[in-house]
């Protein structure tokens, strides 16, 4: 019996062995490549909206500082089959290529305020919007000073789509098709203005208070009766109250005071004043989670969701931290964002869809 046992565990251990072999030898390792690369591409497309839709796809939730699980501030809004873009943080098109979003449908892009995080992957949205079949400019809204700013971007990958038109040609790649241009959103003695009004969507600009990045924006979204707010980055902002008023979603950044001074004191106790300094400064000009949830109760708005998160929240117990004392100022209508967190508005009711594409 004992003699029979070993023999059995041999011969399982040979066919293991051969087995390991055969699945390292090359014709099963290209099979094995081929039978993944067939089930990545049937993959459909996600619903981000239908016909009579409105929804926000958060593609990126984090800040400057650095996290391995939020992209940049990056905000998708979807009209029907229509695509804005709210700022292009680092990360954002990575995301957008990884969920499959048809990036050719990105009817413009709308920036909040200059800030590196939040224009730093312009260049690619450029790139990856032209090269998924985008046959026209890329209309590219912002504060005054966003010529400047895309005009750069314009100028340094010039050469690279000089490269890629020639590789592939004109007609995959028309050279016509792949600037962007700037549209420039100048904001009167008020505080909001309308920045586009067609096929049933009004897109309005907020002006919102985050000096010296001045004038700043947040972005409210109106389609078949819904409505979302992108707050941009901002200090507790009235006048954001003011104009999300009645909104479905108010999409708003956070910034815990607590957490920060926390890393301050670190960087601080480390010999490392330089950074130190850094975190010292920038609460003035951001919103505590729960001011922010003041504001969404001001507003009067359904839902709450936060996204721009300082600093890092590394657990389920950095999440509560985060969010500590807003159950008391707002009790419901509160979500922590992330990457992929879809949330779709159908016309003519009072639903909020949620998906995950991450």
């Amino acid at each position: 019996m004992k003699r029979a046992l070993i023999a059995a565990l041999a011969c399982a251990v040979v066919l293991l062995a051969a087995g390991w072999i055969a699945l390292r030898s090359p014709p099963v390792e290209a099979w094995l490549f081929r039978r993944a690369v067939l089930h990545t591409l049937a993959q459909p497309v996600p619903r981000l909206a239908d016909a009579n839709e409105l929804s926000v796809l958060l593609c990126g939730t984090g800040s400057p500082l650095p996290d391995k699980t939020r992209g940049g501030p990056c905000t998708l809004i979807a009209a029907g089959g229509r695509l804005y873009l709210v700022d292009a943080g680092i990360d954002s098109a990575r995301n957008l290529l990884l969920w499959r979003v048809p990036l050719q449908k990105i009817a413009a892009v709308l920036i909040t305020h200059f800030h590196s995080d939040h224009i730093g992957e312009l260049g690619e949205i450029r790139l990856q919007t032209w090269g998924a079949g985008r046959a026209a400019p890329l209309p590219v809204y912002g504060p005054p000073g966003i010529e400047q700013v895309v005009a750069g971007f314009n100028q340094a990958y010039a050469l690279d789509a000089g490269y890629r038109t020639k590789h592939h040609g004109a007609a995959l790649l028309p050279p016509d098709a792949v600037a962007m241009v700037a549209r420039t959103v100048t904001l009167g003695p008020g505080p909001a203005q309308t920045v586009l009004d067609e096929g049933g969507l009004k897109i309005t600009a907020i002006r919102v208070h985050h000096d010296p990045a001045t004038p700043a924006y947040g972005y409210r979204f109106d389609f078949d009766g819904r409505s979302i707010v992108v707050s941009g980055d901002t200090a507790p902002d009235e006048d954001l109250a003011r104009a999300a008023k009645g909104a479905d979603i108010l999409v708003h950044e956070g910034l815990s005071p607590e957490m920060v001074a926390t890393i301050r004191n670190g960087l601080t106790a480390a010999g490392r004043p330089r950074q130190a300094k850094i975190f010292h400064d920038i609460p003035g000009y951001h919103t505590s989670p729960v001011a922010a949830a003041r504001i969404a109760n001001e507003a009067q708005v359904r839902l709450l969701v936060f996204s721009h998160i300082i600093p890092m929240l590394p657990g389920a117990f950095a999440e509560r931290l985060f969010l500590r004392g807003v159950d008391a100022v707002r009790p419901d209508g509160v979500r922590l964002g992330h990457d992929g967190l879809l949330l779709r508005l159908p016309g003519g009711n009072q639903a909020i869809e949620e998906d995950d594409l991450d």
